[in-house]
């Protein structure tokens, strides 16, 4: 397939600044990409032209302009993501959420669904909009298992990675268990889609529901 070099390369660095919080250097972004330093400078300068990135001393973050954008996505993506979190939680009889990474640290639940059935006498009191770490929680520990891994990562995120989804209990709420699987989204740092619930999860099924779930989700950045 051909390709428009130029865009690709800022693309591919777009990509590679979105997932370094603390921003990175031009010379950093040039070993990364595997081009020329002075190839990397034109490259952020274009970029920082559109807004799409910016530069604060020698470190490259991105712009308000790569908000805008993403959060024009996300609103699409919350739209489209509603029928496929209603099917996931009719199917499980649990609450179905789709959480966004806020950051490097953080998760915001931004979509939900309640199930037509409830699955036993107790619902999960799961808000919309609420922030929690990442690494509490099935859909934040999701989103972790999309990075590289590293030495001191947790070890239910180097599972989730093997697994290709995660499973806590009682993490973000006492008694309430997540399964739950992450997914790229243009413009953020990963998202992940699931379900949590105060009664028994049968695990492999839900596991499977949700990865699918997520494999519809992911496809919508790829149309």
């Amino acid at each position: 397939m051909a390709t428009l070099q130029g865009l690709d390369r800022g693309l591919r660095a777009l990509d590679v600044i979105s997932l370094t919080a603390d921003g990175l250097t031009v010379a950093d972004l040039a070993t990364q990409l595997g081009i020329d330093r002075s190839i990397a400078y034109r490259i952020v300068e274009t970029l920082e032209e559109h807004a799409l990135v910016s530069r604060q001393g020698k470190r490259v973050r991105l712009g308000a302009g790569a908000a805008t954008l993403a959060g024009r996505f996300q609103r699409q993506l919350v739209q489209a993501a509603q029928p496929v979190l209603q099917e996931l939680a009719d199917a499980t009889g649990s609450a179905a959420f789709l959480t966004v990474a806020h950051g490097a640290r953080e998760g915001v639940p931004v979509a939900g669904a309640e199930p037509a059935v409830q699955h036993g006498p107790v619902q999960v009191g799961y808000r919309i909009g609420v922030r929690h770490p990442l690494e509490k929680g099935a859909n934040g520990v999701a989103i972790l298992s999309l990075r590289p891994g590293g030495p001191d990562e947790p070890g239910e995120v180097t599972r989730a990675r093997e697994l290709g989804y995660s499973i806590t209990s009682g993490q973000l709420q006492q008694g309430a268990t997540g399964v739950a699987a992450g997914f790229e989204v243009p413009g953020t740092a990963g998202a992940s889609v699931g379900v949590v619930a105060m009664h028994e999860l049968d695990g492999e099924r839900v596991a499977a529901q949700v990865r699918q779930a997520a494999a519809r989700l992911a496809s919508l950045g790829e149309s």
